[in-house]
């Protein structure tokens, strides 16, 4: 007999336990629902054929944004300036220059850097793409100059 009235108390116990979970897994409880959508493809090249649509709904708070002090409004970017060592390295790697022309060509770069070049922008952007292969090639690997 005491098994029987220990059945009876343990199934509602059960009950009670599997209507908690089903509610908390129900929509609208607090839990996120994402929906996704896949239409048909279709035949017109110029449209996606598939497509995924996500819908969350819950209470979803956007994301604030973080205010910037007044004080860091003044401050000024640091242009770095490339040193002695910089501008030697840079002509070591013009391995297929004269002495001469290496000479040149750092001037120029120099000058184009400091804003104070004479040459039309063509020049100096055929320049700065000579600086930038010279670049990669001292300390990436071989290939052929420009």
């Amino acid at each position: 007999m005491k098994g029987r009235a220990g059945a009876w108390l343990l199934f509602p116990l059960l009950a009670a336990l599997l209507a908690g979970l089903l509610f908390l897994h129900a929509p609208g409880a607090g839990a996120v629902q994402v929906l996704v959508v896949e239409p048909t493809p279709t035949e017109e090249p110029w449209e996606a054929g598939k497509m995924t649509v996500i819908v969350i709904t819950g209470d979803q708070v956007p994301p604030q944004g973080v205010p910037i002090p007044s004080s860091w409004r003044d401050i000024e970017p640091e242009k770095c300036e490339p040193s002695e060592e910089d501008w030697a390295f840079i002509r070591d790697a013009t391995t297929n220059l004269s002495e001469e022309e290496k000479t040149r060509f750092v001037t120029e770069v120099r000058e184009i850097y400091a804003g104070e070049s004479t040459l039309s922008q063509g020049e100096q952007d055929d320049l700065e793409r000579r600086l930038g292969w010279y670049l990669v090639e001292a300390t990436e690997g071989a290939g052929t100059a420009p």
